[in-house]
């Protein structure tokens, strides 16, 4: 846990002396119920004296603060690489680049305004669950993601090998978490949402980056996020 949280989060949390990113896997959703919980506190808090757009941009802010916009950056240098009109060479140059560009920019002001809108619909209740439930689901997301090949030897892509065996087990935690906060139906609504994502955002990466990458990885996450933050809104509106 505490690996999952030093390299999926800012938060101030020691390494162990033999940090192991794949045998920490299974923990990453719960990595996200604390990233979700306190995005939904915020929200909570802030609908008391704040109108709920407000109120759903301040969670949002708390969830980028926390997580250091890992996973916001991971999206912005995908759309960049893979919105070029170039080969798998180039695209792969392109997310090495820190610069963001016109497809990036758009990406992130996109996902920023539909994840704050969609959720801003709701209630404080539905509120607070959808974002505990999106986060939970978009850190299992990372997983499937990770059987890919990397995409580039000895890169970033290769930090995660999750086994079958700890994705099962973030399976039923996230699983667990998901239907447990939103409701069996909800919660089904939900896991299928981020299952068809996560296999999407896979069919898309292996196509056009041929594997895996650090990346790959953060614009999983945040495209999950997004898809089930908005399925719940569908859900519940």
């Amino acid at each position: 846990m505490r690996t999952a949280l030093a390299f999926l989060t800012r938060l101030p949390v020691p390494l162990p002396s033999d940090p192991d990113l794949s045998r920490a896997a299974w923990t990453f959703p719960l990595v996200g119920l604390v990233v979700g919980a306190a995005a939904a506190g915020t929200r909570a808090v802030a609908d008391q004296v704040l109108p709920p757009l407000p109120a759903t941009i301040l969670a949002i802010a708390v969830a980028v603060l926390i997580t250091g916009a890992l996973h916001e950056d991971g999206l912005a240098d995908v759309a960049d690489a893979t919105g070029a009109h170039v080969d798998r060479t180039r695209r792969l140059e392109i997310l090495k680049d820190p610069r963001v560009g016109a497809f990036g920019a758009t990406a992130l002001i996109l996902a920023l305004l539909l994840t704050a809108t969609s959720v801003a619909a709701l209630d404080t209740t539905e509120a607070v669950k959808t974002l505990i439930v999106a986060h939970v689901l978009s850190r299992w997301a990372i997983l499937p993601v990770g059987f890919l090949e990397p995409a580039k030897p000895g890169g970033a892509g290769s930090l995660l090998r999750p086994t079958p065996t700890r994705l099962a087990a973030a399976t039923v935690i996230g699983a667990a978490i998901a239907l447990g906060v939103a409701g069996p139906a909800a919660g089904a609504v939900a896991l299928a949402a981020a299952a068809i994502t996560t296999a999407a955002v896979a069919l898309f990466l292996h196509r056009t980056l041929g594997g895996i990458t650090g990346d790959g990885y953060g614009a999983s996450a945040k495209l999950t996020e997004i898809v089930v933050c908005v399925t719940l809104v569908a859900f519940w509106v």
